[in-house]
């Protein structure tokens, strides 16, 4: 076992390697189910309108939904002001286990029974419903922030202190992000196939085979990983980080203010698609057909991504990283235009409902554009993630220090705030599209 063992140099070992690459599908798997599906199994589960005369489900939907939404915007603030202090907090801690594993392990099983509190708890007490598990969620939605934050923020900050070396850290960048790719499509992909056949009520079950299989990856990658040997002499002659770290580090890095700010504009473009996106197939098409029609487009989602990503070592040595932002950047924008333009014809979900034996020559094309999106979106965010991260490298020759933690704590800071806005957006949308018709 690697608890306490470590290693030097710029080659990383295999076990390392396979060790933390094995454990990210399980992280994304339990990631995806609740920012994906725990706000679409509040909308759908009857939680919230259980025991409430139908005259008044609406109304009160509306209202507590209302405040579920508030409290995922603040909170979601909250947990990305929360990422550089984790950040910093990391930078500090030296643990004889490691700088980041002690972390990856705690986060990992702290994570897994919030999840499970989620999910589970209506099924486990007859009483949390309605009014109650508004409050229930508002305790362990935030416990859910803190909980995967220092779960995240190590494994993340880990990635550039394994290798300096360009060719490994894109190589462990490649297979690291094909894993969570397939954890995350894995599960986007199943779920709404699970729960158009079975309805529901099944996400409890999912939660609990998810969650397991999260901790118990996160405690094997804490025996099965050795961290690269840390400098101890020099890191306590160096000024101790402080939580204005993130700030200083973005005032004189200017590389990371500009990957900022970008990685902001990508992770809220995408967010706000892909939330409406899910809500699409359950309001243009029928229960069942949606179910389905979005497994297959998930199965095309991850086909996109992970050729993209499988790709990616061989195109970046073909192309520069500007040529290749630029050509996915046009197969981006073609890609969503010509699934605007296609949808409009057909009708969407009333031409399949209408026509349901042409509901393969629909969904055929609607694929080939699904590819096409998501192997330009695939290929311009693995473009995005190597860039980020050589901005520790550009770190360490402006200012003297890497600084890993607090640069990648700033990654899931975007993710956060963009998400806060998303959530915002989608609230505002079903409000317009009108959620009666849904929900009584």
């Amino acid at each position: 076992m690697a608890l306490h063992d470590t290693y030097e140099g710029s080659i990383v070992p295999k076990r390392t390697k396979a060790f933390y690459s094995g454990i990210a599908p399980f992280r994304d798997a339990c990631y995806t189910l609740v920012s994906m599906f725990l706000i679409t199994f509040i909308q759908y589960s009857g939680i919230l309108t259980k025991g409430i005369p139908v005259a008044d489900q609406a109304a009160m939907f509306i209202a507590m939904y209302g405040v579920i939404s508030a409290l995922v915007i603040g909170y979601r603030i909250f947990d990305a002001l929360n990422d550089p202090f984790m950040g910093v907090l990391i930078e500090k801690c030296h643990f004889k286990s490691g700088k980041y594993k002690p972390w990856i392990l705690l986060g990992g099983v702290t994570n897994t029974i919030v999840v499970l509190a989620l999910f589970c708890a209506p099924s486990i007490f007859p009483w949390l419903h309605g009014w109650a598990y508004v409050a229930w969620f508002a305790v362990f939605y935030l416990l859910w922030g803190i909980t995967f934050t220092m779960n995240d923020i190590a494994y993340w900050g880990m990635l550039p202190s394994l290798t300096s070396e360009e060719r490994q850290r894109t190589q462990i960048t490649t297979i690291m992000t094909i894993c969570c790719s397939l954890g995350q499509f894995v599960v986007a992909g199943v779920a709404p196939m699970i729960s158009g056949s079975f309805g529901y009520g099944v996400y409890p079950i999912i939660a609990i085979i998810c969650g397991v299989l999260f901790m118990a990856s996160q405690i094997i990658g804490f025996f099965g990983i050795k961290e690269h040997k840390r400098d101890l002499e020099a890191e306590a002659k160096a000024e101790q980080p402080k939580f204005r770290d993130m700030f200083a580090v973005l005032k004189g890095n200017d590389q990371l203010r500009v990957m900022t700010i970008v990685l902001f504009a990508y992770y809220l473009g995408s967010g706000i698609l892909n939330a409406l996106g899910l809500n699409y197939f359950y309001f243009a098409v029928d229960f069942s057909n949606g179910s389905g029609m979005m497994t297959i487009f998930t199965v095309m989602y991850a086909l996109g991504i992970i050729v993209s990503q499988s790709l990616f070592p061989l195109l970046s040595k073909k192309f520069s990283r500007m040529k290749l932002l630029g050509y996915c950047t046009i197969g981006i924008i073609a890609g969503y235009v010509l699934f605007y333009l296609y949808g409009l014809p057909l009708g969407g979900g009333a031409y399949i409902s209408a026509n349901p034996s042409n509901y393969w020559l629909y969904l055929a094309p609607l694929c080939l554009i699904g590819v096409l999106i998501f192997f330009s979106q695939g290929l311009f965010y693995m473009n995005l993630l190597i860039m980020m991260t050589n901005t520790i490298e550009y770190n360490e020759w402006k200012l003297g220090e890497r600084k890993e933690a607090t640069i990648f704590s700033i990654r899931p800071l975007t993710t956060k705030f963009a998400s806060a806005l998303q959530q915002g957006v989608l609230y505002i949308f079903l409000l317009v599209a009108s959620l009666s018709p849904i929900i009584t």
